[in-house]
């Protein structure tokens, strides 16, 4: 194998690599995926039922007290998605146990600030939120 022929394996080597990790950013969802999350009205929990938290695709769209909002449900410590806790009234993340408020504020644990909220339509039918994945 002559100087040329290494340059050229090098080359290839390191541009298969470059691809390999923004296919599997691309797979992962990347950094900032943006998508629309759908909730039908219909199928909407209000007020005591489960305190108006609705789950879809990582996000929580909370209905009470005549208020809607939209979280990303992704904890802003590492990413893991955090669960509604009905019974304390709070989110909590379950790999490192950050804290969040009922209406996504930060309360305690190693998250540096709230939940991201994100914004959303009101439609006919249907809330239509427009979901990025900013993570932590």
């Amino acid at each position: 194998m002559d100087r040329r022929d290494l340059f050229v394996l090098g080359a290839k080597v390191i541009l298969a690599g470059f691809v390999g990790f923004i296919g599997l950013d691309f797979a992962l969802g990347g950094n900032n995926t943006k998508r629309l999350v759908r909730f039908l009205k219909d199928e909407l929990k209000k007020g005591s039922n489960n305190d108006g938290v609705n789950y879809k695709d990582s996000v929580f769209l909370i209905d009470r007290d005549n208020k809607i909002v939209a979280l990303n449900a992704h904890c802003t410590h590492l990413g893991c998605i955090v669960k509604w806790h009905n019974d304390k009234k709070e989110f909590i993340c379950p790999c490192h146990g950050s804290v969040y408020d009922a209406w996504g504020n930060r309360v305690s644990g190693p998250a540096p600030r709230g939940l991201y909220h994100l914004k959303y339509k009101v439609e006919p039918t249907e809330i239509v939120v427009d979901y990025i994945n900013k993570m932590a």
